[in-house]
C-alpha cells in the first residue's frame, strides 16, 4: 500500500495530465500540444522534486521516513530530465510565433544544466556500467563538492519556468493552463528559496563537543558527543545530520545514532569508506566542535507486529544498537537478530548486545561471519519462525545486500509493508 505521500504525488501528476487533455485550447498542433505539455509536466515534477527536498517533517512523515523522501526525490527528478530532453523534438514541429529570444535563451540554458546536474547526481551509480571518463570523475568528486552543484538545480528550474511563460503559447491563451503552470513552478521556486535562505532557521541545529573518540578496528570510529546546552532529543533508530569543526569545514553528513535517548551523550558510529569518513578516522580529536540537525528518519521496530526479524550489516548494526540501549521490562516482541560481519572480528558490541539478550530472552542475536558461513539469506534469516506472511523485517546495512534480502523476503510471503529498511542515499 503506497504511503499517503506517494499517494499525494501521484495525484498532482495524475491532475495535472487531467488537465491538459481537458483544457486544451483550439488551434493547437498536435506535436507542439504534446511537446508543451512535456515541459509542463517536466517543470511539475522539478517543482515536486524541490518540495521534497525541504526537509519539512510533515512530508517525511507522509512518506514514512526521510529515506523514501530522498528517493522520490530522485524519481521525480529523474522523470522530469527526460521530459525535458525529448520536449524540445515535439514542441519545436510547429513554427511557435512571436517567440521571444530570451525565452529560447533561457529554455537552451535549462536543457542543458538539468541533464547535467542529473548525470552528476547519478553519477556513482553509473560508474558500475563502466560509462565515460567524465562520468567516473564526477562519481569521485566529494560531497561537499556535489551538494554545492546539486544546489544549483532551483535556478535551472526557474530559468525553465520563465522560458515557458515567455515561449509557450499554450499557455498564453489557456488561462486554466497557465494558472496551474504558474502554481506549479511558483511552489517549486518557493521550495527551493526556502530551502536554501530559510531552512537553515527552521530545522533545529544543537552544538555538541566531542568528548572522546574511540577506534575499535582499523575501518570504524566511534564518536561521542556531549551537549553544550540543550540536547538534541530523538527516537531509537532515528539519524542526525552533523558536522564537525577542523575536518575540511563543516561538512554535513548523516549518521544513525547508537545511543538511547536518556543517555546525555550523543554516540554515533562512522565507517571510514570514503575521504571525508577517512579524515574523521585519522583527525577527528576529543574538543573538536560539533553542530547536529534533526532527528529524522521514522526506523521503529515498534511499529511492527510481535515477532519480528532484525537484519543489521556491518556498521547497520548502530540503530539496533540505539534500539537495544532503549529496551526495558516493556519489551514484548519476538526477536531473531541476525548481526552480519565480513567476519566476526569486525562485530562491534557482541558483550552489550549479549547483555541485552540474557535481559531480554525473547531477543535471539546471532552473529553471521560471511567469510565463513557465506551471505546471510532470507531463508536462512526466516528459518524455523511459523507463519511468515505475520513477521515483519527491519533491515540496515549496504544497498546490495539489503535489496537481495528484501527480494528474498517477499518470495517467502512476507508483504512489502513489513519489510522497512533505511534506503536513505544522500547521492
Amino acid at each position: 500500500m503506497p504511503s499517503l505521500g506517494v499517494a499525494m504525488l501521484g495525484a498532482v501528476v495524475v491532475g495535472s495530465v487531467v488537465l491538459w487533455a481537458s483544457a486544451r485550447p483550439g488551434g493547437q498542433p498536435d506535436g507542439r500540444y504534446l511537446g508543451e505539455f512535456f515541459g509542463a509536466e517536466a517543470v511539475l515534477l522539478f517543482s515536486c522534486s524541490l518540495v521534497l527536498a525541504t526537509l519539512l517533517r510533515g512530508i517525511e512523515r507522509a512518506f514514512g521516513g526521510l529515506d523514501r523522501v530522498a528517493q522520490w526525490h530522485r524519481h521525480t527528478a529523474v522523470a522530469a530530465v527526460i521530459l525535458v530532453v525529448i520536449h524540445p523534438s515535439f514542441a519545436g514541429s510547429a513554427p511557435v510565433p512571436d517567440a521571444s529570444v530570451m525565452g529560447l535563451r533561457l529554455g537552451d540554458v535549462a536543457l542543458i544544466g538539468l541533464p547535467a546536474l542529473a548525470v552528476w547526481s547519478l553519477a556513482p551509480s553509473l560508474r558500475a556500467a563502466k560509462w565515460s571518463r567524465l562520468v567516473r570523475h564526477l562519481a569521485r568528486i566529494s560531497h561537499e563538492h556535489w551538494l554545492t552543484g546539486h544546489r544549483l538545480t532551483g535556478l535551472f528550474v526557474a530559468a525553465a519556468v520563465v522560458h515557458g511563460l515567455l515561449v509557450d503559447p499554450v499557455l498564453k491563451v489557456s488561462a486554466p493552463l497557465k494558472a496551474g503552470y504558474l502554481v506549479a513552478g511558483g511552489l517549486g521556486i518557493a521550495a527551493y528559496v526556502y530551502r536554501e535562505l530559510f531552512a537553515r532557521f527552521v530545522v533545529p541545529v544543537y552544538d555538541y563537543t566531542v568528548a572522546d573518540v574511540q577506534r575499535p578496528n582499523e575501518m570504524t570510529v566511534d564518536v561521542f558527543l556531549q551537549p553544550v546546552g540543550r540536547p538534541l532529543n530523538f527516537e531509537p533508530g532515528q539519524f542526525v545530520f552533523l558536522a564537525f569543526g577542523g575536518v575540511d569545514g563543516w561538512q554535513r553528513h548523516p549518521f544513525s545514532v547508537a545511543s538511547a535517548p536518556t543517555q546525555q551523550r550523543l554516540e554515533v558510529s562512522v565507517r571510514a569508506v570514503g575521504d571525508y569518513t577517512r579524515d574523521l578516522r585519522d583527525k577527528l580529536k576529543p574538543g573538536t566542535p560539533a553542530k547536529a540537525a534533526g532527528p529524522f528518519g521514522g526506523f521503529d521496530y515498534r511499529g511492527g507486529g510481535k515477532q519480528q526479524i532484525w537484519i543489521a550489516g556491518g556498521i547497520g548494526v548502530t540503530p539496533f544498537m540505539s534500539w537495544i540501549r532503549a529496551l526495558d521490562e516493556g519489551f514484548d516482541r519476538d526477536v531473531a537478530f541476525f548481526y552480519s560481519v565480513a567476519s566476526e572480528a569486525d562485530a562491534l558490541y557482541l558483550d552489550e548486545i549479549g547483555a541485552a539478550a540474557a535481559a531480554h530472552p525473547t531477543l535471539r542475536p546471532h552473529v553471521v561471519d560471511s567469510g565463513r558461513d557465506g551471505y546471510l539469506t532470507a531463508e536462512q534469516a526466516a528459518f524455523g519462525i511459523v507463519g511468515e506472511a505475520g513477521v515483519w523485517v527491519y533491515m540496515c546495512g549496504p544497498p546490495a545486500m539489503m535489496s537481495a534480502l528484501s527480494r528474498g523476503f517477499r518470495k517467502l510471503g512476507i508483504p512489502a509493508s513489513q519489510i522497512r529498511w533505511e534506503q536513505f542515499n544522500v547521492r
